[in-house]
C-alpha cells in the first residue's frame, strides 16, 4: 500500500487546500519544505502558477506548483483543480476538487478534496480529503488573519490536522506561522514567512521562507 504523501506548503501560499482568486504566479525558497507532517526535503527552490475564472456562477480554479530539493530529500509536484462556490453574500464558501502529487523519486497519489470557509474573523475553514487509490482520508482544520498597513502586511496563520497512513494507522500533525508582504507594485511583491512545525512523527520544526509573487 502506498504511503500516503503529507505535507504543509508553508506560508508559500500553496496551500494547496486554497480557493484561489486572480492569476499569479510564485517563485521562493524554503529551508525546509513539509507535507501534512512529513519532510519532504531541505533546502528547496518552490514555483507555482495559479489561475481561476468565474464559469457559471463557480470560481473555476487551477494550480500546478513545484518543489526542487536543493540539499536533500525529493522533488515534489502538486497539480488541482476545482470549483468554488458562495452563499449568504459570501459568507460561505463550499469547495470541490481534485488533486494529484508526485514526488520524484516517490510515490504518487491522487485525491478528492472537499472544503468549507467561513469569510469571518480568523476565516476558520475544514477540508476534507480522500485517497482515490487506498480510501485514505486527511482532515484539516485551519485558521488566519491579516494585519494590513502602509509599510507591508502581517498575515497570521494557524492549522491542525489527522492523516491516515495506513487502514489502522493515522499521524496528526500542527503549524503556527506568520508572513510579511511588501507590494513594489500593483503586480508584484516579496514575502518572508516563519512557521512552527510539529507532528507525531517528527521533532518540531521552524521553517523560514522566502518569494516573489507576481499577478497577472
Amino acid at each position: 500500500m502506498k504511503t500516503k504523501l503529507i505535507s504543509l506548503l508553508l506560508a508559500f501560499g500553496l496551500t494547496i487546500n486554497a480557493a484561489l482568486a486572480g492569476n499569479s504566479g510564485k517563485v521562493g525558497y524554503a529551508s525546509d519544505f513539509f507535507y501534512r507532517g512529513s519532510q519532504k526535503s531541505e533546502d528547496s527552490v518552490r514555483s507555482s502558477l495559479m489561475l481561476s475564472h468565474a464559469l457559471a456562477g463557480f470560481n473555476a480554479s487551477a494550480h500546478v506548483c513545484s518543489n526542487h530539493a536543493i540539499d536533500s530529500g525529493s522533488d515534489s509536484y502538486h497539480m488541482g483543480l476545482g470549483f468554488e462556490k458562495s452563499f449568504s453574500n459570501d459568507l460561505i464558501s463550499l469547495y470541490a476538487g481534485l488533486n494529484r502529487f508526485e514526488d520524484k523519486p516517490g510515490n504518487a497519489l491522487s485525491e478528492a478534496e472537499l472544503r468549507a470557509s467561513l469569510n469571518s474573523l480568523f476565516s476558520p475553514s475544514v477540508s476534507v480529503y480522500r485517497d482515490l487509490s487506498d480510501s485514505l482520508y486527511t482532515c484539516e482544520l485551519g485558521v488566519s488573519y491579516i494585519l494590513e498597513n502602509p509599510i507591508s502586511d502581517l498575515a497570521i496563520n494557524g492549522s491542525v490536522g489527522s492523516t491516515e497512513i495506513t487502514s489502522s494507522d493515522d499521524t496528526t500533525y500542527y503549524s503556527i506561522g506568520g508572513s510579511l508582504s511588501k507590494n513594489l507594485s500593483e503586480s508584484a511583491s516579496l514575502g518572508l514567512s516563519l512557521d512552527y512545525v510539529d507532528a507525531d512523527n517528527i521533532d518540531e520544526e521552524y521553517v523560514w521562507s522566502t518569494s516573489f509573487t507576481f499577478n497577472f
